[in-house]
């Protein structure tokens, strides 16, 4: 097939002259030499010794086939007249697992689309069917369709701010998508730590495998200790294992340096946990206003301590969640400022998701 050579830092002018004028085929650019482009042109284009081409050569290269561009187009012959609709629209790719979830018109089909997804996808191991959450620690009823090497573990590992994070979806609960929110939370630390001008102890009885701590822990001098927990003792083996790693990279001695399994609602029964933090975290969104009074006794009893959570509301009731925030904080025996609640994002058609935050002056 005719090419045009072209120098690698004209590549792209030459790209928009040739598709301006319709010279360009529907195929991609090659290496033509060490420094060279070829631009497949059409059999319309002008002949080589033409002006236009202003003496850059035409040679000819064997076009390269493009592969598939969607899992799809892996599927078996007999199933690609479907309807596009058969197929799911989405998914979720956690580590080296997809995860999606299967119309009731896309079972029946359900090994075909893993194969197709596995040939697709290089570094995938294994897709799995979500089947909704279930149990009290609410998490994925994950059913394994098929697997790249025969293994189906859903333990994986995961990148969060250039650190790697154990997680084991069909055991714990972990979502990708509050890496943000996770972001912003080390920020709003950072800046209660500049306000106290030392380190702070952060609480997290809702820890899950511990992502809160990733930003935490590696920032100089942010914090002087942690208490982190979970109820799930499966996210808290995994958790051990996280922050001991992230903390191997660490100079630093924390104190406290506490991971349990235990109950949120029981930590102020205990005195090693009872009054030692500046910063609490509550991520328990279906019961995080309902924990709150079991919750205060954590910080230190004097001073300013940070409060930051999150809680699924029903939409018409933001309005009255300051309010509601305020009078917990004033029954604690504290003086709440500067406390907002702000929509994340719809939950559902009445119900969405809120951050809440509030600094707390102890008397």
């Amino acid at each position: 097939m005719r090419h045009l050579s072209v120098p690698s830092e004209q590549t792209q002018v030459w790209l928009q002259r040739c598709r301006a004028n319709g010279w360009l085929a529907q195929t991609g650019v090659v290496v033509v030499g060490e420094h060279h482009r070829g631009l497949p042109l059409t059999d319309d284009a002008p002949a080589e010794g033409d002006a236009c081409w202003e003496g850059f050569p035409h040679v000819e290269v064997e076009p390269r086939n493009r592969g598939p561009t969607h899992w799809t187009e892996h599927l078996p012959e007999h199933l690609q007249s479907l309807p596009e609709s058969t197929w799911p629209s989405s998914y979720e790719i956690m580590g080296d697992i997809l995860i999606l979830k299967l119309e009731e018109k896309a079972e029946p089909h359900a090994q075909a689309i893993a194969e197709a997804m596995l040939a697709q996808i290089p570094p995938l191991r294994l897709v799995c069917a979500d089947d909704g959450v279930m149990g009290d620690f609410r998490v994925r009823d994950l059913t394994p369709i098929h697997s790249r090497d025969g293994s189906t573990t859903t333990k994986t590992r995961v990148k969060e701010n250039d650190q790697v994070v154990d997680v084991d979806p069909g055991e714990v609960y972990y979502s990708a998508r509050l890496a943000h929110q996770r972001k912003k939370t080390h920020d709003e630390v950072r800046a209660f730590r500049q306000r106290l001008n030392r380190p702070v102890v952060v609480a997290d009885p809702y820890a899950g495998v511990g992502p809160s701590f990733v930003l935490l822990l590696k920032d100089t001098d942010l914090l002087q200790g942690y208490l982190a927990g979970d109820l799930n003792p499966k996210a808290v083996d995994l958790m051990r294992q996280n922050i001991a790693r992230w903390s191997r990279k660490i100079d630093t001695e924390f104190t406290p340096a506490t991971v349990l399994c235990k109950d949120a609602r029981t930590w102020k029964d205990e005195p090693e946990l009872r009054g030692k933090a500046d910063v609490v975290l509550v991520n328990l969104p279906h019961d995080s206003f309902e924990h709150l009074p079991d919750l205060f006794p954590l910080f230190v009893p004097h001073g300013e301590g940070l409060l930051r959570g999150w809680a699924i509301i029903e939409r018409t009731t933001i309005d009255t969640r300051v309010e509601q925030l305020e009078r917990l904080v004033r029954a604690a025996g504290g003086t709440p400022k500067e406390t907002r609640v702000s929509e994340i994002k719809d939950f559902s058609t009445t119900r969405i998701k809120v951050v809440f935050q509030t600094l707390i002056a102890w008397e």
